[in-house]
């Protein structure tokens, strides 16, 4: 499904037609089982807000269930919306928050996760952030933070679910399926989204096959980057113990994950909105976070790709029209 980004049909549950509602945090991740099938959900948690002539008002906290698939990237934190007679969901407008460019690194030394049950009484950054920003205490001793360290030694603090958001790809199948299994008839991560066919390449190009160019980056480091698939079976093994005793009917824990970087470049840019707290900067809604670098990847999609245009991503070349020139190359006489 494909809705526009600030204009979207859903049923919610508990709030009211006509009322203004700002997005607040993201809180865990749970599932529905049935007979039939599993669903994956994850949780916004939502404030009423009114606006008077000089401040907003915010109401009590609200929990609604969204499914990660298509909703995952569409209620950005700090964004305002009201929900009409159709069911529908309008984003119109959002809270004044400071855009930071920002240089950080991924590698292991440089971030951390935090919980924030752990740090909320003994961690004056986390203190800070609290009192700024207050969270529903179920929520708040539920949290996970990425913590990473900048260029000019600043601490970035941003919420796990909006990392995986921005940076984690087919988010779905990551929450739905084991990473593998011996068996080759059941669905897994590798075999649905690690597809190899035999066509002819470079050593060093890495060929991913997919329908989305977004996705390719991401795609390739989990086919190729052993780095990656540490990080994917990390999180995989994280969440089947959450949900290790989940009997079909039965409400699933909500699983909290700890969502760390997948590459380790050593420089990344990123961009987020948000504000300063204790000399710190925390990130409520991440713009951009720019591609590890590495081999080419040849892009086969689902549509041939032969002479349009150029992808949008540096490393990216469509792998159709590698092969169209292999396949055009004039003979030897």
């Amino acid at each position: 499904m494909n809705y526009e980004r600030d204009h979207f049909p859903y049923n919610f549950e508990k709030l009211k037609l006509g009322t203004s509602y700002i997005v607040w945090w993201y809180g865990g991740i749970l599932r529905e089982q049935s007979h039939k099938s599993i669903r994956v959900f994850y949780q916004v948690i939502l404030r009423e807000v009114k606006k008077t002539e000089n401040e907003l008002i915010f109401g009590e906290y609200i929990t609604e269930n969204l499914p990660i698939d298509p909703y995952l990237t569409y209620f950005n934190l700090n964004h305002i919306f009201q929900i009409s007679e159709t069911h529908t969901a309008t984003i119109n407008s959002s809270i004044t928050s400071t855009v930071f460019s920002l240089i950080t690194s991924f590698n292991e030394s440089n971030w951390c996760i935090i919980d924030v049950n752990e740090q909320k009484l003994i961690n004056p950054d986390i203190q800070s952030f609290l009192e700024a920003y207050p969270l529903p205490p179920d929520v708040r001793d539920n949290s996970k933070l990425l913590q990473l360290t900048l260029k000019n030694n600043q601490k970035l603090f941003l919420n796990n679910i909006d990392f995986l958001a921005q940076s984690y790809k087919q988010v779905e199948c990551l929450m739905l399926y084991p990473y593998e299994s011996p068996h080759p008839s059941v669905d897994t991560i590798k075999n649905l989204l690690i597809k190899s066919r035999k066509i002819p390449t470079s050593d060093k190009n890495w060929q991913v096959f997919t329908e989305f160019e977004s996705d390719c980056v991401f795609l390739g480091h989990l086919k190729y980057d052993p780095y990656t698939q540490k990080v994917i079976k990390k999180l995989t093994n994280q969440r089947i113990k959450a949900w290790l005793n989940t009997k079909s009917g039965e409400a699933s824990s909500v699983f909290y994950p700890s969502i760390q970087p997948w590459y380790t470049d050593n420089e990344v840019e990123i961009k987020v909105k948000g504000f300063l707290c204790n000399g710190n900067i925390i990130g409520l809604n991440i713009l951009h976070i720019s591609d590890p670098k590495g081999s080419t990847i040849e892009w086969y999609g689902t549509t041939r790709k032969i002479g349009k245009a150029s992808t949008s991503i540096a490393r990216i070349v469509h792998g159709e029209l590698l092969l169209n020139k292999q396949l055009t190359l004039p003979f030897d006489d």
